[in-house]
């Protein structure tokens, strides 16, 4: 994204729904005993900056999520949940993978969510059950992924 945006995004309800969800998902991985402290610092990063919004945290740069592999040389398959923040956007990404040895394999992209604050969105991820899959992929063993850049400028 660019340097060019606002100092506040223009949020409408779902986003402030697709925010707390977010924010939740961060909430639940800090719950995770074996995060490593950089992840657990990234996720701070993340949840201060989800706090914050409507308001934009220059500096913040957090990717979260989560991914679940299963499978063997024949077949395998892929799920991922990826949250990012970013001074100037949030986005929800939802996708994965299959691989069939006989057919090889294929990317898998759902709509997700993304809202810029120059006031461009995209909102079409079925966010009504994030929270559930999450956690169910969770339990069955899917890893937890934390990534953050941020070089949060508090004024």
């Amino acid at each position: 994204m660019s340097e060019d945006y606002s100092e506040a995004f223009e949020l409408i309800d779902e986003d402030y729904y697709a925010i707390q969800i977010a924010s939740n998902v961060a909430r639940l991985f800090l719950k995770e005993r074996n995060l490593p402290p950089r992840s657990i610092i990234g996720l701070g990063n993340a949840l201060y900056a989800l706090d914050r919004l409507p308001e934009v945290t220059k500096g913040v740069n957090c990717q979260f999520g989560l991914i679940y592999e299963n499978g063997n040389e024949e077949f395998r398959e892929s799920k991922y949940y990826d949250f990012r923040i970013v001074d100037d956007y949030f986005e929800i990404s939802i996708g994965g993978s299959v691989y069939d040895k006989t057919v090889g394999s294929d990317s898998i992209s759902e709509p997700g969510w993304l809202v810029q604050s120059n006031g461009v969105a995209t909102r079409d991820a079925e966010l009504w059950y994030l929270g559930d899959h999450i956690t169910e992929f969770i339990n069955i063993g899917a890893k937890v992924i934390v990534e953050d850049e941020s070089e949060i400028i508090f004024e």
